[in-house]
């Protein structure tokens, strides 16, 4: 038996049928040699085969929302989990894309354990796909990108790999005992722990305050201070998804050039293609937009249930010329870590999770169209394997993350570089944002403008 943590139990509170909360992952692979379908089908029987570990074997117990807790699942059905997909020819990338978007949507079943694989084949170039996707409740972005690091071979002809859930990472309370000595241990360590998180929030909201009223620091974001944008509704149940891919190297070389993190032109690459975006609907944003920014929490080799905090950033108020968006978006992400710098791990999650429930507050209670929102987007790079990987001797080719929508937020892009690539993956509402696709073409464009910038230098 095991609890889940305060920010885990968060995405089972903000989840809805409009709102899932589960993240996914898109690989694409190719055939080996001659392989042909038949190789592949006999692959997913063999997968079959594989009963899961922790925490692919957990279920929730049927508890309250308060204190949410994993047990064993002692009717665990493989094929359930473990789907098959093929898609009609001619399997091409927009159909993939358009199977993601709809698998995508729909909800985890609570009475089960929360992840399903699907296996999909048809795609042209001799090429099929994995798609995972697990709730967001028993893993983050990082701890997703390790699975599949792990699940994969540096060696071609490795015939043995295996998926993702064959592993057994078992959190440090599970095998607790629940004697009267352990209860009042644990009481007075949660005590403990509790002032000194309160004391700590306290410090982080003071110090918000001071740097946004008295210092009028522009990057210190109070909640609900972001503009109103066709992409702050609720949601719906229906799902886009759109990819892009860039050259790491290249991508990297671009940002240094100006002093710059891939994670600084990634927002920025994001901030310019959504104001283009808005301003083409007719709708420019009257205030720089404000992301949530995912930072990685993890420390050492703790591998337990989610570890990143949403920081919010405020973006670029110059649209018009890249390099001060550039300048505008490094200065802001910098100073947002800096206002953060020194609060504690539970107190940052915990101030998170509460900016996080706010739109769900505001939409339960039909507050959105009067309040502001607290962010328009979200935004996270996950850094992935630099290496090629294999699937038995399969050559991963492409990998693209595919991340959940916080409440009334209609568009997510998260990145993951993989084998010298950057893959974007952008989940978008589909009644909010219908053309995502239009969202990659300006994204695009933005990245051209900073490489002719390079080649006029």
């Amino acid at each position: 038996m095991h609890k889940l943590s305060t920010l885990d139990s968060g995405f089972l509170m903000t989840e809805s049928q409009h709102s899932p909360k589960h993240v996914g992952c898109v690989q694409i692979f190719r055939l080996p040699g001659r392989k042909r379908t038949a190789w592949l089908r006999r692959m997913l029987e063999d997968l079959k085969q594989i009963l899961p570990g922790f925490p692919f074997d957990q279920k929730l117990r049927d508890d309250s929302l308060l204190s949410p807790t994993l047990v064993p699942d002692d009717r665990f059905d493989i094929e359930y989990h473990v789907r098959h997909t093929v898609l009609p020819s001619p399997g091409n990338d927009d159909q993939l894309v358009e199977m993601v978007s709809r698998l995508h949507a729909n909800l985890l079943d609570r009475e089960r354990p929360l992840w399903e694989f699907h296996l999909i084949e048809g795609l042209s170039d001799r090429r099929f796909a994995f798609y995972t996707k697990v709730h967001h409740c028993i893993v983050d972005g990082m701890t997703f990108a390790r699975w599949f690091r792990e699940s994969g071979s540096t060696d071609p002809e490795d015939p043995h790999s295996a998926p993702i859930w064959d592993r057994d990472e078992r959190p440090r309370d599970l095998n607790k005992g629940d004697g009267a000595v352990r209860f009042v241990l644990d009481g007075v360590q949660k005590i403990s722990n509790g002032v000194k998180t309160a004391a700590s929030l306290s410090a982080l909201g003071a110090r918000l305050i001071q740097q946004n009223v008295f210092e009028k620091n522009r990057n210190a974001v109070l909640p609900l201070s972001a503009p109103k944008t066709r992409l702050n509704v609720p949601t719906g149940a229906a799902r886009n998804f759109s990819i892009a891919k860039y050259p790491l190297n290249e991508f990297r070389s671009l940002a240094k050039d100006h002093d710059a993190s891939i994670n600084d032109l990634v927002m920025t690459l994001g901030d310019l293609a959504v104001n283009r975006y808005l301003a083409e609907k007719g709708e420019p944003p009257v205030e720089p937009l404000v992301v949530y920014m995912p930072v990685n929490l993890r420390e050492g080799g703790n591998r337990e249930g989610n570890l990143i905090s949403l920081l919010q950033v405020k973006l670029a108020s110059d649209h018009e010329h890249p390099l001060e968006t550039l300048r505008q978006v490094r200065e802001s992400s910098r100073s947002t870590r800096e206002i953060y710098q020194g609060a504690s791990t539970e107190a940052i999650q915990i101030y998170s999770l509460a900016v996080a429930l706010l739109p769900l507050g505001e939409e339960l209670l039909k507050l959105n169209k009067i309040l502001p929102p607290a962010i328009n987007m979200v935004i996270s790079n996950v850094p992935g394997a630099p290496e090629t990987l294999y699937f038995r001797g399969a050559e991963t080719i492409e990998v693209y993350p595919v991340n959940t929508l916080p409440p009334a937020v209609s568009l997510s892009i998260t990145v993951c570089s993989y084998a010298g690539t950057l893959f974007f993956g952008l989940v978008g509402g589909r009644t909010a944002v219908p053309d995502l696709k239009k969202l990659t073409v300006y994204l695009d464009e933005a990245y051209q403008e900073f490489r002719s910038l390079r080649l006029r230098r």
